[in-house]
């Protein structure tokens, strides 16, 4: 019915629709989107719409997840503005201050009035900084703390090494003093301790930290996994700012996330592009059961979270240490017992992907039906 009405609709959902005016006056976009309002409740007794907002700009990323700057009316014709966030990433806890500054910082820019080539501009300007910063130690480790909510008491956890939050939860539980539990909200930092193991297998409280030797902020994973797919999401739209190029200003080997970038545009030209291909892998699989396989010479669970380990020129298949470091023994070197062991893992999961099936199956069934008479 707006279209109709010659309005361009740029986005529609359940019960709301935005509307390209077309228009800087700001008394002629409120004429519109009364008109608007008037023509659609004249149609209807029990609903009723309104006007909701006015953006001066608007970065529309996907499905409920935009940047704008709403106008707020102030008397004698002035207004100011204000920015407001929907479901991007940076309204989240569990992205560290620095990558959340940084988010921020681009979006004000493309929210601005400025020229395209300004923006790209003071968008490199400040990515550059902000990895020159991160290599030489000028950002503050509380600026790289992650936070977590338990959703359960820590011991509660079935798979805890695997998850950041509650292995440094059960740490604070083993000082003695305050204990945290459900509904506490957990801080830690992804560090570099000498081991392979993976990012979620690293996490430490700020004070191991600041106290304990051989502990160091693992600054690649915060550029390559926190700063940049904040800014890479926000970025998408915009012509001329890609992964790689972003990668390149944060000072991050592009070679990765050009492979990346293509594998999506391949994604893309089969036309099966959804929300989990915008992800990186730590995130598509975060509530996945992880694969583990005990080790037989010193009985450490080996939880594994990708094929390989390390980073830049130690990388190595993950099967060939165990995690537990004075451990000796390769694991690679037990492919049966391992083979059995992944074998009645994938029984388990279809079984329990059956269990689920027929439980819905019956729910169904025993629904009760009524009939009018």
């Amino acid at each position: 019915m707006v279209q109709k009405m010659n309005l361009e609709v740029i986005y529609g959902d359940t019960d709301s629709i935005m509307i390209n005016t077309n228009s800087k006056s700001l008394e002629e976009v409120f004429k519109l989107g009364h008109k608007v309002k008037a023509e659609v409740n004249k149609l209807y007794k029990l609903l009723e719409i309104d006007i909701d907002g006015v953006f001066k700009s608007l970065l529309l990323l996907k499905k409920k997840k935009y940047a704008a700057l709403v106008v707020e009316q102030h008397a004698e014709g002035r207004y100011s503005v204000k920015q407001e966030l929907k479901g991007l990433d940076i309204v989240r806890r569990d992205w560290c201050d620095l990558a959340k500054e940084c988010g921020n910082y681009v979006i004000g820019q493309l929210l601005s009035d400025q020229s395209r080539d300004v923006i790209v501009e003071n968008i490199q300007k400040h990515l550059v900084e902000v990895g020159e910063k991160v290599a030489n130690g000028d950002v503050p480790l509380n600026q790289y703390e992650i936070h977590k909510a338990l959703t359960k008491d820590p011991q509660d956890y079935p798979d805890k090494k695997s998850l950041p939050h509650v292995h440094v939860a059960l740490w604070i539980n083993s000082q003695g003093g305050h204990r945290v539990k459900a509904g506490d909200t957990i801080s830690y930092l992804i560090c570099k301790d000498g081991s392979t193991l993976a990012a979620s297998q690293r996490a430490y409280a700020l004070e191991q930290l600041q106290k304990q030797e051989g502990l160091s902020v693992d600054t690649q994973y915060y550029l390559a996994q926190q700063i940049h797919p904040v800014v890479s999401r926000i970025c998408d739209p915009i012509e001329g700012i890609d992964s790689v190029l972003i990668a390149t200003w944060l000072g991050l080997d592009p070679g990765q996330f050009r492979s990346q970038q293509q594998y999506q545009r391949e994604e893309e030209a089969d036309g099966t592009l959804g929300a989990p291909v915008q992800l990186n892998d730590e995130e598509r699989y975060k509530d996945c059961e992880r694969f583990t396989f005990t080790c037989p010479q010193c009985g450490t669970d080996n939880i594994y979270d990708n094929v390989f380990e390390g980073a830049g020129g130690r990388v190595e298949p993950s099967l060939m240490r165990c995690c537990h470091i004075p451990c000796t023994n390769r694991p690679i070197d037990h492919v049966v017992s391992m083979s059995n062991k992944l074998l009645l893992d994938i029984r388990r999961h279809i079984k329990k992907y059956y269990s689920a099936a027929r439980l819905r199956s019956t729910q169904f069934r025993s629904t009760p039906r009524f009939q009018p008479s």
